[in-house]
């Protein structure tokens, strides 16, 4: 039994979803039916003219037999008759007033399905605007036939008819009301698949997640990137399009601006309007995307990104008609909005594989560059000790424990990159420069010493490794550029702010010239959050780095 219900229910979604002038037209047809057959079988009805009452509900039930057969297949006249439709509408709904309305009687009609409709069908074609309009006017229409009829002396029952005009205010109102809250079709989500690559837009998920939507057969993307000459195409369904088109076909003008329902060969289309109406426009169309396609009639979406614009088409879709322009409305700017957040996504990926090459390059630079600069330094001064006659053999093994240990940070830095870790857990910050300065001294042989006046005070580990890369380099620019044999690391601060100093006696900073921040230890304090101080001094050099340790994990 199951699989006969999904086909039942596959057949109805393909009928009546996303086509509410079919549901109009059906609606009116039973209504209208329904009406003639009440009176045929009510032996008191038509109260008066029974001919004329006849003739004109009989007329009545061919125009919604006849514009349900009109419309059913064909968009365009569904929307350009729906406001002739309405008037007659009200038109039969009024004079059915007069010709069955009586004392005796009560009015054979189904009053408020009638009315509701009349209301209903506004609603879905124009808004809520549209349904509070009808309503009023349906509402004072009926009012002034009721007194036209009080006033000629026919049967006519005052207090009934009073009654039916407040319930007609009153339902006028809340459906109204009710339609404002509905106003745009509810979409899915579109979520980008999982195995998309970061840097290509998901356009074919698009594709797919627009035609489910429609429920169209037939579909195509075009995309233009906006750094591309080329406009990339995708297709689904019956149409065949080339993967791609070169300059010739111009973005500029081959897509459009809006979403629209259009057929190249009648000249017509409809067009979401900015207040949510959907607007009918005869005039030749211009569809170089649906050309390209063979396409005949179809559902255009303009979508939108970062980086280029593009269109989708959906085409053979059961029931098209203008409440697909309104559902494309909200699928056009969901797939606009993920295409958005896929090229932020991708930005900031960007700037996280720029981030780590920064830091890669830092810690590259203040150990291994470093510590080669430092080994060449050392092996030249060795040179000289053995032209003097000295021994070389004490410094040689200096030298060599000296590589051995920047091996072992090296290796410590590979090992951090391949976990991908930003360090976990906490260090003491004086610790952490009490442990690298001696070996620091040793290699660069230099005289290092520690003024600590902190105490207890915990670091993150990643935050440690950073300080750890600021020593090195300072002191490695304080050997090899300034030529300082003694420098001091003054240690103060806080639960909230660390501060180095770092003093040499070197040669400091040219006199007269231009004072310019290390830029290693520049570029890793400002990522730190820090600031970084060339302090004055009678010899030598100064820098001071200040750290904030607040809200760091």
């Amino acid at each position: 039994m199951s699989e006969p219900r999904g086909r039942l229910r596959a057949a109805i979604d393909r009928t009546f979803v996303h086509n509410s002038g079919r549901v109009v037209a059906c609606c009116r047809a039973v209504l209208a039916a329904t009406f003639f057959l009440a009176l045929w079988i009510d032996p008191q009805q038509p109260v008066r003219e029974t001919a004329y009452g006849y003739g004109l509900l009989a007329g009545y039930v061919l125009f919604a037999a006849v514009f349900l057969a009109v419309s059913w297949n064909d968009w365009w006249l569904n929307h350009r008759l729906a406001f002739p439709a309405l008037v007659v509408d009200t038109s039969a709904f009024l004079a059915a007033v007069y010709f069955t309305e009586s004392v005796a009687t009560d009015f054979t009609s189904p009053f408020l399905s009638f009315f509701a409709f009349l209301l209903l069908a506004a609603a879905i074609r124009w808004g809520w605007q549209a349904a509070l309009a009808t309503g009023l006017a349906v509402t004072v229409l009926y009012l002034l036939v009721g007194v036209t009829m009080a006033l000629s002396g026919l049967d006519f029952d005052p207090y009934r008819f009073g009654r039916r005009v407040i319930y007609m205010s009153v339902l006028s109102l809340v459906i109204a009301w009710f339609v404002l809250q509905r106003r745009e079709p509810r979409v899915g989500r579109f979520s980008e698949p999982a195995a998309a690559e970061p840097g290509d837009l998901p356009l074919q998920a698009a594709l797919a997640f627009a035609a489910d939507q429609a429920r169209a057969r037939t579909a195509v993307i075009a995309w233009a990137d906006f750094e591309e000459p080329h406009t990339r195409l995708y297709a689904i369904g019956r149409t065949s399009p080339p993967d791609r088109v070169g300059p010739a076909f111009d973005p500029e003008h081959s897509f459009g601006s809006t979403v629209r329902l259009f057929d190249r060969r009648r000249g017509c289309s409809l067009v979401a309007g900015p207040d949510g109406r959907v607007e009918a426009v005869q005039s030749p169309v211009h569809e170089p995307l649906a050309e390209l396609c063979e396409l005949d009639q179809a559902l255009a979406l303009p979508v939108s990104g970062p980086t280029g614009r593009g269109e989708l088409l959906l085409a053979d879709i059961d029931g098209l008609c203008g409440d697909h322009v309104q559902l494309g409305v909200p699928v056009a700017r969901e797939v606009s909005m993920a295409f958005d957040h896929h090229a932020g996504l991708a930005l900031a990926g960007e700037r996280v594989m720029a981030a780590m090459r920064d830091s890669l390059a830092r810690d590259l630079h203040d150990s291994v560059a470093q510590s080669l600069a430092g080994a060449a330094l050392r092996l030249e001064g060795l040179r000289g000790w053995i032209e003097r006659g000295g021994d070389p053999g004490p410094e040689i093994d200096s030298i060599k424990q000296g590589l051995r240990e920047e091996q072992h940070h090296v290796r410590s830095l590979i090992a951090r990159l391949r976990r991908g870790e930003t360090g976990g857990g906490a260090m003491d910050a004086e610790t952490t420069v009490r442990v690298l300065l001696p070996a620091l001294e040793k290699y660069w042989s230099v005289s290092a010493r520690l003024i600590s006046h902190i105490e207890g005070v915990q670091i993150p580990t990643w935050l440690a490794h950073e300080i750890d890369g600021i020593l090195r380099e300072g002191v490695a620019n304080a050997v090899r550029h300034g030529k300082a044999r003694a420098i001091a690391v003054d240690l103060t601060g806080d639960e909230s702010l660390l501060t180095l100093t770092i003093t040499d006696d070197g040669k400091g900073f040219p006199a007269g010239a231009e004072l310019v921040l290390p830029r290693s230890i520049s570029e890793r304090v400002a990522a730190l959050g820090g600031t970084l101080t060339i302090l004055p001094v009678e010899r030598g050099a100064c820098l001071r780095v200040d750290l904030p340790l607040r809200n760091l994990q």
